[in-house]
């Protein structure tokens, strides 16, 4: 019971952190949201929590972000979406993805993980086609049809509106990773943690889509301590996870954002909203630096 429960909790904070959080109408004129004033004595950053993936109704935004954006002269994102098409990009996950060793997914996970699987698919042809996926591949495209299944577009993502108004606009653009980066950093996690994150991604589905409204009101309105209490606790458990997709991303995020601060005009940095919260995330981060910090 114990373990379903950490699942559960993992499940939604893996969605959170790869994929999205959606479905909700637009935040009221009256609440916060999920962007924060960063200042260093005059020198000023804005940053935002984003959700990757979105329905049209959560748009206009929040007047606070557009306020945000229209006083900085720099985007950084997570990734420049200019240097990750997918289609470029999609030689490069299948031929990390896929073993290449004659190994198969059955052959590697549990018969009960194989089980989760397969019932998710539905048809057994289908298993076929992704016997020879590494596991965390087969979770990232099981998350894919998910959010097609919820009816939520990673084109309509926060970070993505936002990479679009800065090229638009002719701004500059900067990206704290690449995507080959992003694809090692699951790629290389060690078989077992990518089962355990296959298996939380696969289980309580139902759950999940319930609680899906509950996450992005929560961000909607700028509730960080909602989703850091949602969202965090599934990490517990997996612990080897939590340090690889968010801590040690945000530790390496901080020079950036330092440099940031040492400019004139300001940047609009949009990254995953998972990435702000808790006593590891980059709020906390550049508080413990000295940094004053403004919800807006």
């Amino acid at each position: 019971m114990r373990t379903s429960r950490h699942r559960r909790r993992l499940s939604r904070a893996i969605l959170a952190a790869v994929a999205a959080l959606a479905l909700c109408s637009g935040a009221s004129a009256q609440s916060k949201s999920f962007l924060w004033k960063v200042q260093s004595g005059s020198k000023v950053l804005y940053l935002a929590g984003s959700v990757h993936a979105l329905t049209a109704n959560v748009y206009p935004l929040n007047p606070a972000y557009e306020r945000a954006f229209q006083a900085s002269d720099m985007l950084v994102e997570e990734l420049d979406f200019a240097q990750a098409d997918a289609l470029a990009l999609a030689p490069i996950v299948l031929s990390k993805g896929m073993y290449q060793d004659g190994r198969t997914l059955d052959k590697v996970v549990s018969k009960e993980t194989l089980a989760l699987v397969s019932k998710k698919l539905g048809d057994p042809m289908a298993l076929e086609l992704i016997k020879s996926m590494k596991p965390w591949m087969v979770m990232m495209m099981i998350q894919a049809t998910q959010l097609q299944e919820a009816g939520l577009d990673t084109g309509l993502g926060l970070d993505k509106y936002f990479f679009d108004k800065a090229a638009a606009a002719r701004k500059s653009i900067v990206g704290l990773e690449t995507a080959d980066f992003q694809i090692d950093r699951l790629d290389k996690m060690p078989e077992a943690l990518q089962e355990q994150l296959l298996r939380a991604t696969l289980e309580d589905v139902d759950a999940q889509s319930k609680e899906l409204a509950g996450i992005v009101a929560a961000w909607q309105r700028g509730d960080a301590s909602s989703l850091e209490r949602t969202l965090l606790p599934g990490f517990k458990k997996y612990p080897a996870a939590y340090r690889s997709l968010i801590v040690e991303r945000n530790h390496n995020w901080i020079p950036q954002l330092d440099k940031c601060l040492a400019r004139t005009s300001p940047c609009l940095v949009v990254v995953g909203a998972l990435h702000l919260v808790g006593p590891d995330g980059l709020l906390a981060l550049l508080q413990r630096k000295g940094y004053t910090i403004e919800q807006q």
